[in-house]
């Protein structure tokens, strides 16, 4: 099994396939590899691009389907992802495999399949020479130094050995958490261009117990690990999609308005944090397409309600394209 880091920078240095293939039980690793893939794709694109996103356990494939087969009409490339491949209807199967035969070279298609690969659809999807298949398996203990360093020298510093063994340790529960006190640890060192043991010690400390508060600092600071991290960690506390809809959209309704609304000192304190948490926000979201913002709220809260699909399979996507 190819390690994924060296895939990500195969997929970042050379010629995209057609079609790629995503099988694993990593979340964090499965919107990396669609974001590097996307990326490549708008990189080598000469014009517009389209992307279009889709569901296994939503009631209707048809869409999927024609997505193959139409271009859009302000748009001469595009992207098609769609995720939970095994749920895909039994009735659109042999269309999708029937594309795979003569793929689109407009189309980049990236299906994700979790941990379904024992599906016949998986089988017979991974055998046509259009595909690339991606493992994004929760990475072992043992390949997490080669991600975390990877991080640490695309922030500019470097790490010492020691300081990188107590990261991992403290860390490898998931790569969410060891991105998340990588983007810490970056900040708190500052001018200093190496990460040691004590830096690590200094800001990872102990565990500790996450509020909504938290998510929307980390929303408010555009710090994507941190965000995606606190956001599992409420998940696994019974924090829902719907709740999460609602914090973020009150949030950036108060960061778009901000310079519509008095921008004086507020004398009440809790109401001047608040105040300052949404200026500093508006600094680095003003350049935001808001309507498009909460139009992507809203879309998700209705998924969250209408469909199955999982709190976290929503989230991290919608994280990803808020923050990015």
């Amino acid at each position: 099994m190819a390690f994924i880091l060296d895939e990500l920078e195969k997929i970042e240095k050379g010629a995209l396939a057609p079609v790629y293939l995503l099988y694993g039980n990593d979340l964090y690793l499965e919107e990396e590899a669609i974001n590097t893939l996307s990326a490549a794709f708008n990189r080598d694109s000469k014009g517009s691009v389209e992307k279009q996103l889709f569901y296994g356990t939503e009631k209707n494939d048809d869409p999927f389907i024609q997505s193959l087969v139409n271009i859009g009409m302000f748009s001469s490339q595009k992207i098609v992802i769609y995720k939970d491949l095994p749920k895909l209807s039994s009735t659109y199967r042999k269309s999708l495999l029937k594309y795979l035969d003569r793929p689109e070279p407009s189309t980049l298609l990236i299906l994700t399949s979790g941990e379904g690969q024992k599906s016949s659809l998986f089988t017979n999807v991974k055998k046509h020479l259009s595909v690339k298949t991606l493992s994004i398996w929760s990475p072992s203990e043992n390949q997490f130094p080669a991600l975390i360093q990877r991080k640490i020298k695309k922030n500019g510093l470097s790490i010492t050995p020691d300081a990188l063994d107590t990261l991992v340790l403290s860390t490898n529960d998931s790569l969410s958490h060891a991105f998340a006190e990588v983007e810490k640890i970056s900040v708190f060192v500052s001018d200093k261009k190496e990460i040691d043991v004590d830096d690590v010690r200094t800001v990872i400390g102990g565990d500790k117990s996450f509020q909504m508060s938290d998510f929307l600092t980390a929303v408010e600071q555009r710090n994507l690990y941190e965000a995606i991290h606190i956001c599992l960690a409420l998940i696994e506390t019974g924090v829902d999609t719907p709740y999460f809809i609602s914090s973020l959209y009150s949030f950036f309704v108060n960061v778009w308005a901000f310079v519509q609304i008095n921008t004086k000192s507020l004398s009440y304190f809790p109401a001047e944090k608040r105040r300052l948490q949404y200026e500093r926000a508006y600094k680095k979201y003003r350049e935001h397409n808001f309507k498009a913002l909460f139009a992507l709220l809203l879309e998700t809260d209705i998924k969250a309600k209408s469909t199955s699909i999982k709190n976290e399979n929503l989230m991290i996507p919608l994280i990803y394209q808020l923050l990015k």
